[in-house]
Formats: structure tokens, sequence, C-alpha cells
């Protein structure tokens, strides 16, 4: 009699739901104004920025600062010649929502960007932080995102899911 290497647990739920799209464009280089200092973050500062959270469970503006490792996205901007082959770049990201109810909602990321010569495909997992009762629940979960940048025009477009309750 074998065992299976897989076990069923009930009380987890693996089915992922939407949390919110942002929309995010970067609108500043300088350091002096990152939204979340670099102490504890991984990689370069690359910039900071605004824009939407739009989802059923979660509304509002959104504010980062963007850190990656390994990345072509300053030498892109400073005009130098790059691989035109896909290169990864790690992804360090922070920053809040400001959501429409009037919440205040932190959020860290880790991952990974995949550069082509089109675009770079984002991917990482994100932890959330609140003292707001009515978003508690967020402190106990971890979302996942999936999205694109565009290094072009400094724009961003991800998708957050978190596990289904």
């Amino acid at each position: 009699m074998t065992q299976s290497l897989v076990r069923e647990n009930p009380s987890t739920d693996a089915t992922l739901v939407h949390l919110f799209d942002a929309a995010t464009q970067l609108t500043s280089e300088s350091p002096a104004d990152a939204v979340v200092p670099p102490e504890g973050r991984e990689g370069v500062y690359l910039g900071s920025g605004d824009g939407s959270a739009t989802g059923e469970r979660l509304r509002g503006k959104i504010r980062l600062s963007f850190y990656s490792g390994n990345c072509l996205y300053p030498q892109i901007r400073r005009g130098e010649a790059v691989p035109d082959h896909l290169h990864l770049c790690s992804l360090n990201p922070g920053g809040y929502i400001q959501s429409d109810d009037g919440a205040r909602i932190a959020f860290d990321g880790k991952g990974y960007g995949l550069r082509s010569p089109e675009r770079y495909r984002l991917s990482m997992t994100m932890a959330f932080r609140t003292d707001d009762a009515r978003y508690d629940w967020l402190n106990r979960v971890l979302g996942v995102m999936e999205g694109d940048f565009d290094e072009k025009t400094g724009r961003a477009a991800w998708h957050v899911y978190v596990p289904g309750r």
C-alpha cells in the first residue's frame, strides 16, 4: 500500500479570489519622493508613483515606491543599449492603498519581472498591514499579483488575488 504525498486539508481553501486591479504610473525618480524608504528593501530605487486600485473588495488610491535588483530599467531610462533577450530581475515594491472608505492599507511585495523586448511580465507575493478593523483579515493572508510594466511609459497594471474565505 502506498501513501499519497498530497494531503487534503478541509480547513484550507486554495481558491484565489480577486482583491483589486491596479493601474499605476511612475511619476518620480528622485529618492526624496520615496513613499517607502530603502532600508530593508532589496535592489535599487527605480521610482515612486501613484494610481488607482479597483475591485469589489478593495477600492482606492495607491502610492508606491519601486525597488528592483538586476534590472535593466535604469539603463533603458539613460538611453543605454540593453540585451534584446529575456531578462529576469527581482522586485520589491512597497506602499499603501488609501481606500475609498477611509482605511489605510500598507503593502510589501517580493517577486520577479521577466523582461522581453515588448514589456515586463510581473509576478509577486504581497503582504498587507492595516489597523482598520474592516480590513484586518488582510493582515492574515498573502496576496498574489500578476501584471505588466511598460518601461517606455512607466505604467504598470497589476491583478491582485487573495485566498478565498
